[in-house]
């Protein structure tokens, strides 16, 4: 009896061994796989804003999970506030996370969980150390991305059902544009002008008409170019206030002196629309006009007159 009881105690208690070993080699494999035996280090990131990300979250790298986020905390900065995440990367990894790597927050899929994507650096540069910050890189969030396909989405709805409205008053005919397909003038008008052109430009390339010589006269280019020329050498005289034009140009007095003149000039004629002053009068006054217009015609007349009978005029006497 007590043999018997002996060997189910011995039974029992190897099965709780197995079963313990068992249980301690699925932690050693599980931890194993998830990297919970692995020597890590810290690294620190800072974001304008964590966008849902949680303690525990993954830390990748081109694609390999390299550690988790042990914290998330909000610090204070010369500007403003920023959400400073720590990492915790497993130590083998510290060789490939050098300096200029560039942290950003993403997630899996569109609307997945969010994780840490570390985009590593060159290999020139030197690795960065433990507790050390890593340059970040804002994203925008999901929900900006979904709203701004939405609002895109809307308006090519709106711009398809414009379309739609357009080609339907097309394929009836109504307005300008449905006009302009549906009438077979047009082709006629435009093959017209394409045989119009078609003769214009064989009759340039045989060299008549206007255009045609100009085109294959070489003197319309010297001209052309002999001009430009003098056009520049007068541009440079006035440059250097050669010539009157020049000299007005660079000489304040002989401005001044136009300008006085000018102001002058316009205070005559000034006077004479008011028809004051002798030419005043002489512009208002229809009669004087008639006066002398008289008075010309007969001095014109006289001197005919004198031209044609000079002995009229001319009397001699003898003493």
């Amino acid at each position: 009896m007590a043999s018997n009881k002996l060997s189910h105690e011995v039974k029992v208690g190897a099965l709780i061994t197995v079963g313990l070993v068992i249980t301690l080699l699925a932690v050693l494999s599980v931890g194993e796989r998830q990297g919970l035996l692995k020597q890590r280090y810290l690294l620190r990131a800072q974001f304008a804003d964590a966008g849902g990300l949680q303690k525990g979250a993954q830390v990748r790298v081109a694609g390999f999970q390299v550690g988790v986020v042990s914290g998330i905390d909000l610090v204070e900065t010369e500007q403003n506030p920023r959400v400073e995440v720590k990492l915790k990367i497993e130590r083998e990894w510290q060789g490939k996370i050098r300096q200029g790597s560039v942290a950003r927050i993403s997630s899996l899929g569109l609307l997945g969980d969010k994780l840490v994507e570390i985009v590593p650096a060159g290999p020139g540069n030197p690795p960065l150390g433990d507790g050390q910050i890593l340059m970040t890189r804002e994203v925008m969030p999901p929900e900006e991305i979904l709203a701004v396909v939405a609002e895109i989405s809307d308006t090519l709805r709106s711009t398809t059902r414009s379309l739609n409205t357009i080609m339907k008053k097309v394929e009836l005919g109504t307005g300008t544009l449905g006009k302009i397909i549906d009438d077979p003038r047009l082709y006629t008008n435009l093959d017209s002008v394409l045989v119009t052109l078609n003769h214009l430009m064989q009759a340039i390339k045989s060299g008549q008409g206007t255009i045609a010589m100009l085109v294959k006269d070489p003197s319309l280019y010297r001209n052309l170019n002999q001009t430009l020329a003098n056009v520049n050498v007068i541009s440079d005289s006035l440059r250097r206030g050669q010539g009157s034009l020049g000299r007005l140009m660079r000489e304040p007095e002989l401005y001044n002196t136009l300008d006085s003149t000018s102001k002058r000039l316009e205070a005559v004629l000034s006077r004479m629309e008011r028809g004051e002053g002798t030419l005043g009068k002489l512009s208002k006054d229809e009669e004087m006009y008639r006066k002398l217009k008289d008075s010309s015609e007969e001095l014109n007349r006289l001197i005919k007159d004198l031209k044609d009978n000079p002995k009229k005029y001319l009397g001699v006497s003898i003493f």
